[in-house]
């Protein structure tokens, strides 16, 4: 934490063997605990991982081929790494669904009425399967009016007359952007604090007095933008999906993202 004391042995110890023992007793500490139960390990998306964690994880692999640990990662096609030749290592591709399993998850959203059946065949064909993209897009359609829900949802407008977004990312800017001010701007400032974020940082970075603050907590978890997560001593809140959040984040502007860091910071170390 770079405290400092005259006779701290790791003051006059060479950074690279201190960074290796580091891991060593990380790995250590990992071994000793599978040895009384079994654990799990989990790393998620790998395609934002920085050169120490990776060489952590990498020093990991090379250590658990015997041990009772199952390290879970997840990560998007881009990401490589140079575990495939592990005899314990197994890789499960997520494709995107299949027509039935796409059909079924539309009908179970929006119902099976025969009349939604070519709207949900353009869905599939746009998102391409795409599980969190049809979430997204049937999120935007119902915004916009062209799905309304009255006991059961109807078509108002044939679906090939709206522009549909070609991406979940274009998807997401175009609800974002419908959102009332006070809510994108709320958005916005969460994007910066992080993917998960305690209800009282968000009262001490936004200053907004209680009532107003849950309302608009509420009408982003209405949207699906946000979920409330179980917590204790007080509530807090995540993305739905880091997607979410990095457009979200996109969308600021240089400046107000500079500004936005800066007083969340200063609110991060003031609590």
């Amino acid at each position: 934490m770079g405290l400092i004391e005259e006779d701290d042995p790791l003051t006059g110890m060479d950074t690279q063997v201190r960074r290796q023992r580091t891991f060593d007793a990380i790995k250590r500490i990992i071994l000793r605990e599978s040895l009384k139960q079994p654990l799990m390990l989990l790393f998620e998306d790998l395609h934002w991982i920085d050169e120490e964690t990776q060489a952590l994880l990498n020093l990991l692999v090379e250590s658990i081929g015997n041990a009772k640990v199952l390290l879970l990662v997840n990560y998007r096609p881009e990401y490589t790494h140079q575990w495939s030749n592990k005899t314990y290592y197994t890789p499960l591709r997520l494709d995107p669904l299949g027509t039935e399993s796409a059909v079924e998850m539309l009908s179970a959203i929006l119902g099976a009425g025969s009349d939604l059946q070519s709207s949900r065949r353009l869905i599939i064909d746009k998102t391409e399967g795409n599980p969190f993209f049809m979430e997204e897009m049937v999120q935007a359609l119902f915004e916009e009016g062209a799905l309304v829900c009255n006991g059961d949802v109807h078509l108002t407008r044939p679906l090939d007359t709206l522009e549909i977004p070609r991406t979940v990312q274009a998807i997401l800017a175009s609800r974002i952007d419908r959102l009332r001010a006070d809510e994108k701007d709320l958005l916005q400032t969460l994007a910066v604090i992080g993917k998960e974020f305690p209800l009282g940082l968000v009262r001490a970075v936004t200053r907004k007095p209680d009532e107003e603050l849950e309302r608009i907590l509420a009408a982003l978890q209405l949207s699906e933008f946000i979920y409330e997560q179980p917590a204790f001593p007080e509530s807090a809140y995540t993305f739905k999906h880091a997607l979410t959040q990095e457009v979200a984040y996109g969308s600021l502007l240089a400046e107000g993202s500079k500004s936005l860091h800066e007083g969340t910071a200063r609110e991060i170390e003031g609590l």
